[in-house]
């Protein structure tokens, strides 16, 4: 049974946000003037500009994409049917993609659900927990059947989208050093790789077969199921290329020396 107490602190929150629930919780409050409704309303107006805020940071490249005025309309409808959940805003845009994707006002805009979940990708790949990357130097040590036998670990924060839209393009369009041009034409799919080295997120585009292998490393495949998982699909796969490039963005995680000897014997 809800108690007096909760039925305050959810008629309350309700008020602050839809402006019209506010007149039924004045004559609760202490100071119960005309002012209050207000009052309340400066309550409003600071939630509101913390959630757009919120989603700014997790989807500026949406932002860019939508305009400034349609966003904050966009950040304010998600913030009235999404309730944080938590006291990091940076948790705050979990579901935005997803409210994206069924947001009546963007159903005309169908490659925004995508650009949206490979932002909250890049977002959650700032805010990852740290690790050392592989260093060749490690690689160079294991002989061809070490190499084979070995299960590499993804460091945090690696992600990765497929997308029926060149969201990779998009997203390094709109970067602030951006070499890379927008894309003349949405019909074009594109894979894009999440990975973040020296404290830098980044986009790369990618494709099948190295994401199928990437994919089997993250279950904890060795290297040997990871290329098998790559040609079953008939993608194009070099491993020699795809470690080169993996070292090179920062993809793999580094072992201690202790875990290094113990593959190496186990081999």
């Amino acid at each position: 049974m809800t108690t007096p107490l909760e039925r305050l602190q959810n008629d309350f929150a309700a008020a602050l946000v839809d402006a019209r629930a506010a007149a039924a919780i004045v004559p609760a409050l202490v100071a119960s003037d005309a002012r209050m409704v207000e009052r309340i309303a400066l309550y409003r107006g600071n939630i509101t500009a913390a959630w757009e805020k919120a989603l700014s940071n997790a989807y500026p490249v949406v932002r860019c994409l939508v305009g400034k005025e349609f966003f904050a309309a966009l950040a304010r409808a998600y913030g009235g049917s999404h309730s944080s959940t938590c006291g990091d805003l940076n948790e705050f845009g979990e579901q935005f993609s997803t409210f994206v994707r069924t947001f009546e006002h963007t159903q005309s805009l169908p490659y925004l659900f995508d650009v949206a979940a490979l932002e909250w990708r890049v977002h959650r790949a700032h805010y990852a927990a740290d690790a050392d990357s592989m260093p060749r130097t490690r690689i160079a040590t294991l002989t061809p059947e070490q190499l084979l036998g070995t299960q590499f670990r993804l460091r945090p924060g690696c992600a990765w989208i497929e997308s029926r839209y060149p969201i990779a393009s998009l997203w390094l369009a709109h970067q602030p050093s951006a070499t890379v041009e927008l894309p003349n034409r949405l019909d074009h799919p594109e894979t894009a790789l999440v990975v973040r080295s020296r404290w830098r997120v980044t986009v790369v585009e990618s494709n099948a077969g190295e994401i199928a292998a990437l994919e089997q490393l993250s279950r904890g495949a060795d290297v040997d199921g990871a290329i098998d998982a790559a040609t079953r699909l008939g993608a194009p796969f070099d491993l020699t290329r795809a470690l080169v490039r993996w070292l090179d963005l920062g993809v793999l995680m580094n072992w201690p020396a202790a875990a290094q000897a113990s593959s190496a014997s186990a081999h």
